[in-house]
């Protein structure tokens, strides 16, 4: 549960107390071994599933997971080794697992040929329901420029599960007409032809997600449209998902379209989020619809506290999800006041956006944030002092070691208006120095923060606040640098946030 939530340091307390409690139940071990992974920490996760196949060692979950950190360490041997291990122990249904990493192995080995014949063992063993074999064999087909292929791989394994799907709904679905294909009004009242439930543990999700990434690409606007319209109908409560088609409609300049779906995406999370309705209201930034944003905004404040109160959105929150959902929805809230010309509520808003964001390490690149947009605040009126004093706090809470460009830029900004010349040079040689090394993307990110580590740690574990953007590093196929190129950054959230300002 903390886990889920965003709580990395508490999930792992309680992980090792389950596996001291009782040492010959597997499943604290792989949890504790995949998140240490996750975070990048690949030693702590090599000693922590080490420990667990010793003290269980036959469970193949925990060979499956050693195999998945020697893979990413790029030692084929040991996770080839480890495996073929999990195979001899593992059950029937987790054949296609196992068959889909040695193919990752095989790939990494440069035997594209054997690793297509893995994955097409995969889905045999699993009967073409294994959706991870799915995508796996359709993002090297789209890798190796097959996107006819691919496509072909999507389309017959989706066939075969919505076919799956029908068979358990007392709803038989006519073949969806161009127009009804168009229509998302129906998503946003819960109307419309829908199939049952999905499984428990179901992934076709991804496979959806994966298709409709390949057809924003390699196809057209109408080819991704009708994918998410598909999964939108098999998976109607999937935020998300719903969010991924706004946004298609928003690029492809169809307003109307994005905010149908937006306010779906908001009518279905109910009071479990106000990230639908943060999202909705930077949509009509972006578009100088401020009040209309401030509108949106509003309710999504109303879902998290009720009505409107002295109390601050998220107040509440005991877990780290919705600390920093409401922080961001605070935010992004007071960003929007500012263009309205309201300084004295965004004031109160950054206030309160500070205030509900939690103390812990893995929570500062949002405070880092938060103190960026106080100090260009306090700038804007001319307040340059605390602007310096902001800036300087967001400067040390920031996720990457020595900031980045624009903490750098707007601090040289105010030294100039403080007519500190010295301090003017000294700012501006960092932000072009932070400017080049942002150009190499995520990968200079993890680089400066390997750097970090080596220097100061002894224990020779990343930071804590990575952890959320480390996950976007690790475990990942061999051929997922081709498909999507590490252009983006770590700390791509606070970017968002930052560039409001710009609006």
């Amino acid at each position: 549960l903390e886990r889920t939530v965003g709580n990395g340091y508490t999930a792992k307390k309680y992980y090792h107390r389950a596996t001291r409690r009782n040492p010959s139940f597997p499943n604290p071990y792989h949890a504790l071994g995949t998140l240490e992974h996750t975070h990048g920490n690949i030693r702590a996760a090599l000693s922590v599933i080490k420990e667990g196949i010793k003290n269980c060692p036959k469970n193949h979950r925990l060979f499956h997971a050693l195999g998945d950190v020697y893979l990413d360490a790029n030692m084929l041997d040991l996770a080839e080794e480890s495996y073929l291990a999990g195979l001899q122990h593992g059950t029937e249904w987790s054949k296609s697992f196992f068959y889909t990493s040695l193919s990752l192995v095989s790939y990494a080995r440069g035997h594209t040929r054997d690793c297509r014949t893995l994955l097409r063992q995969s889905l045999e063993v699993g009967g073409g329901m294994h959706a991870q074999g799915v995508i796996a064999l359709a993002q090297l087909e789209e890798s190796e420029g097959n996107i006819q292929e691919a496509r072909r791989v999507y389309r017959d394994a989706i066939s075969s599960y919505e076919q799956k799907r029908r068979s358990r709904s007392p709803f038989r679905a006519k073949p969806m007409e161009k127009d009804h294909i168009f229509d998302t009004s129906s998503l946003v009242d819960g109307r419309g032809d829908q199939y049952v439930r999905s499984y428990a543990g179901d992934k076709w999700i991804n496979v959806f997600k994966s298709w409709a990434r390949m057809e924003g690409v390699h196809g057209t606007y109408e080819t991704t449209h009708i994918v998410f319209s598909k999964a939108a109908r098999l998976f109607p409560g999937n935020v998300s998902l719903l969010i991924q088609w706004a946004e298609l409609q928003a690029d492809h300049s169809e307003p109307e379209k994005a905010r149908m779906l937006y306010e779906a995406a908001c009518h279905r999370v109910g009071s479990k989020s106000a990230e639908p309705y943060r999202l909705f209201a930077e949509f009509e930034m972006k578009r100088k619809n401020f009040v209309e944003a401030q509108s949106i905004l509003l309710r999504g404040y109303q879902v998290i506290v009720g009505e409107p109160t002295d109390k601050a959105p998220g107040s509440g929150c005991s877990d780290s999800e919705g600390r920093i959902g409401s922080a961001r929805l605070c935010h992004t809230w007071g960003v929007c006041e500012y263009q309205l010309g309201s300084y004295s509520r965004a004031e109160e808003l950054f206030d309160d956006a500070l205030r509900v964001t939690g103390p812990e390490e893995e929570d500062s690149a949002m405070r880092s944030l938060i103190l960026y947009s106080m100090a260009r605040l306090e700038y804007s009126r001319k307040e340059y002092l605390l602007a310096q004093h902001c800036i300087g706090l967001s400067l040390k809470e920031n996720l990457l070691p020595g900031g980045n460009s624009l903490i750098w830029k707007l601090w040289s900004e105010i030294a100039e208006k403080m007519e500190n010349g010295y301090l003017v040079t000294r700012c501006k040689e960092q932000a072009l120095l932070r400017w080049e090394e942002e150009r190499g993307g995520a990968v200079s990110d993890l680089s400066r923060l390997l750097g970090e580590r080596d220097d100061k740690s002894s224990d020779r574990r990343l930071p804590e606040r990575t952890g959320s953007a480390m996950k976007d590093m690790f475990r990942k196929t061999p051929w997922y640098s081709k498909l999507c190129p590490p252009t983006g950054r770590m700390d791509k959230n606070w970017y968002r946030g930052a560039k409001l300002w710009d609006l």
